[in-house]
């Protein structure tokens, strides 16, 4: 009998540690979760059919009062802040200076245009759109339009 109980309780933690980690360590997975709670209702289970009905309400209000504290600790320490991310990105994609660059400036591929690549114009590196198709590194390349902060060139 000590060796059921034995078992059943191994089943319940288990069943806990299971879920502790999918919450903490593998989020998103849900496969450790999925089986935790398994292994939570089989330890339930268990004893409702091993021990009696007295047994089994006794293993079921306790499983439910330690959620419900784990819960209320993880709301009221505010632990689910840290898991969140706040950070906003801040970047700008290929922000074209028109004051540095304009239609007709001429400069030079820094990088091999296919058809997009790296020009400098002026000592600013800036990314390019190549109307020609490829276009080889170092090659005298000329700004035919600007769109959309997108800058297109041709081979000079």
């Amino acid at each position: 009998m000590e060796i059921i109980f034995s078992w059943v309780m191994f089943l319940i933690i288990a069943g806990f540690l299971l879920i502790l980690l999918d919450l903490f360590v593998f989020p998103g997975t849900s496969v450790l979760g999925i089986s935790g709670i398994g292994a939570l209702v089989w330890g339930v289970v268990r004893m409702f059919l091993d021990f009696g009905n007295l047994a089994g309400w006794i293993a079921l209000l306790s499983i439910l009062l330690v959620c419900a504290s784990i819960v209320l600790l993880f709301v009221r320490k505010k632990s689910w802040k840290k898991m969140i991310l706040n950070d906003n990105l801040e970047g700008r994609v290929n922000e074209v200076n028109e004051q540095k660059v304009k239609v007709g400036d001429e400069g030079k591929a820094v990088s091999r245009l296919v058809p997009v690549g790296q020009a400098t114009f002026e000592g600013e590196i800036v990314e390019v759109h190549s109307l020609d198709g490829f276009t080889d590194q170092k090659t005298q390349v000329k700004v035919v339009k600007i769109e959309n902060n997108k800058i297109f060139v041709t081979a000079v």
